[in-house]
């Protein structure tokens, strides 16, 4: 039981992850309910505080974890991070390079995508974010196939043409585009996560004269709905914008 994730979820879909542990008690605002009565019921069991208050119990989805794990930095959101698996085209067994770890959200999204014979090698400057990101990993994903660098990519030792993907969540990637481009095997997709266009243009400009060539640049639309027969309507709170990915391929560089 000790150390295990479970998600508690009320009757007004409010979701409260926790980390079970001897003699533990969660607390809601309509009462308590003691952690060992969590692990009795199990993923999709039910308990009740001491006041009658229901909660479902859940394994956490990756997106689950990430929307409520600890934060240093704001995460990459589930759909940015889900779309850029994508775009990236990652797959079982793939070797993929990451730079800014951040809380890590991005990161479980890879080694995930990857699996356990393949490797993230993740670089972050900020050793108080590498280290929530560390713990935040560790704490979802028990497979050893992320390996965490103290640093920025710039002064990183980078095989030539040792990686299938390279995912950059940087304010100033075009710092480091030559050698990440350079550390990308030909054909393969550099992904960079943006929050505007200013830095999506200064990204583009800076790609000429690299063999990169500019595959698409696109926001990810996420848009809920809010479904009780017999009426249905949009969710009044949507994610708006939350970031630009901007997309490039490699040439062989000959």
């Amino acid at each position: 039981m000790e150390g295990e994730l479970f998600l508690l979820k009320d009757a007004k879909g409010r979701a409260f992850l926790i980390r079970l542990k001897e003699g533990g008690v969660f607390h809601h605002h309509r009462g308590t309910v003691p952690h060992e009565e969590i692990r009795k019921a199990g993923p999709g069991g039910k308990v009740w505080t001491h006041l009658g208050e229901e909660l479902s119990v859940h394994h956490p989805t990756l997106e689950e974890y990430l929307l409520h794990m600890r934060r240093s930095a704001t995460p990459t959101y589930p759909k940015d991070a889900s779309a850029m698996v994508t775009l990236l085209d990652l797959a079982p067994g793939m070797r993929v390079l990451e730079a800014g770890t951040g809380s890590g959200g991005l990161t479980l999204f890879l080694a995930r995508a990857v699996g356990p014979m393949g490797l993230v090698e993740s670089y972050e400057k900020r050793p108080q974010h590498l280290a929530q990101a560390k713990a935040n990993v560790k704490a979802f994903w028990q497979v050893e196939n992320v390996r965490f660098h103290l640093g920025s990519l710039e002064e990183a030792p980078l095989e030539r043409e040792g990686f299938h993907g390279v995912a950059l969540d940087l304010m100033e990637p075009w710092k480091v585009l030559a050698k990440a481009t350079e550390a990308l095997l030909p054909d393969r997709f550099l992904v960079a996560y943006l929050p505007n266009i200013t830095q999506v243009l200064e990204l583009v400009q800076r790609a000429e004269g690299l063999p990169l060539r500019l595959e698409r640049v696109l926001e990810v639309a996420w848009r809920e709905w809010e479904v009780r027969l017999p009426v249905a309507h949009p969710r009044f709170q949507q994610v708006g914008h939350t970031a630009f990915l901007v997309a490039f391929r490699k040439w062989k560089d000959s």
